[in-house]
């Protein structure tokens, strides 16, 4: 699948193997001769013409996720363009990180590849600069990247969606919710989504999305007061698993959000947070 995309100065174009849905496939965007995330190597060809269209200067990953980093080698090879990530990632790039079968397949592996610190301020041709600011939760160095004098958001995997009904079981949900208020207290209006695509209200689209979570937390709360198991709020709340879930083998799923919201108002509680074997937990009925 490819897909174009254009707005003011920045270029965009969707790749992927499988466009089932948002979450299949990746955007990477280029701003100048700045190029932003990379998508998945089983797409490098795709990836590979779009870039050659124009001179590539520096590279700029918002975390080290395969659909979003996945095509920092052969860039390096190809262009000769020096390559940034999020500190807390750099480990993961640099040494390879286990895939699942599921990710094999959707977006394929990626190789290590050694990247620079992504510095505080990245700077753009012309003038202006892309802020680097933490946004930790959907993986631990999700980086967003603001355009202050355009009010422009380059937002990685922060928003995907308003209404949040699946989650990685790795994600920290408690911590995304801090990021998106984080976020939020930035002057800015176009979201440039990983996933989605281009927000021209996409700080409105953040807040309904924090707006979601904030009072999926407080039903799951409510539910388990009332004794109710995992289970059941789940497909209260939720709805059934879907294909999705199956195919990744709930790494992927309704369930985790629900464990995920318990967690989150542990922590919000001043309780521990769950232990790994509590989160592990949900995903053994997978079987």
């Amino acid at each position: 699948m490819t897909e174009r995309f254009r707005h003011a100065d920045v270029e965009g174009i969707r790749v992927g193997r499988f466009p089932l849905r948002y979450n299949t496939t990746c955007i990477l965007y280029r701003l100048g001769s700045t190029v932003i995330d990379t998508g998945p190597p089983n797409q490098w060809r795709r990836v590979r013409a779009f870039l050659a269209e124009r001179v590539v200067r520096q590279v700029v990953v918002t975390h080290y996720h395969e659909d979003h980093s996945g095509n920092l080698a052969p860039i390096r090879r190809a262009f000769a363009a020096p390559i940034y990530a999020p500190g807390p990632g750099l480990a993961e790039l640099g040494s390879g990180f286990p895939l699942r079968a599921y990710q094999r397949l959707f977006w394929g592996r990626p190789e290590p590849v050694r990247a620079r610190e992504l510095p505080r301020q990245v700077p753009l041709d012309g003038g202006g600069a892309l802020e680097a600011i933490p946004a930790a939760g959907h993986s631990a160095d999700m980086t967003c990247l603001l355009e202050r004098e355009r009010g422009w958001l380059f937002a990685g995997d922060l928003y995907i969606a308003s209404r949040t009904r699946l989650l990685r079981q790795d994600e920290d949900l408690g911590a995304e919710i801090a990021s998106l208020r984080r976020i939020l207290a930035y002057d800015f209006d176009t979201v440039f989504c990983a996933h989605r695509g281009v927000l021209a209200a996409g700080k409105a689209a953040l807040g309904r999305k924090l707006d979601f979570l904030e009072s999926l937390c407080q039903r799951v709360a409510h539910l388990h007061r009332q004794g109710r198991s995992r289970e059941e709020i789940t497909r209260q709340l939720l709805g059934r698993e879907g294909l999705m879930t199956l195919a990744t083998g709930y790494h992927f799923s309704k369930r985790n959000l629900i464990v995920a919201c318990l967690a989150a108002l542990r922590v919000e509680d001043g309780r521990p947070p769950a232990s790994g074997a509590e989160r592990e937990e949900a995903p053994a009925e997978a079987g």
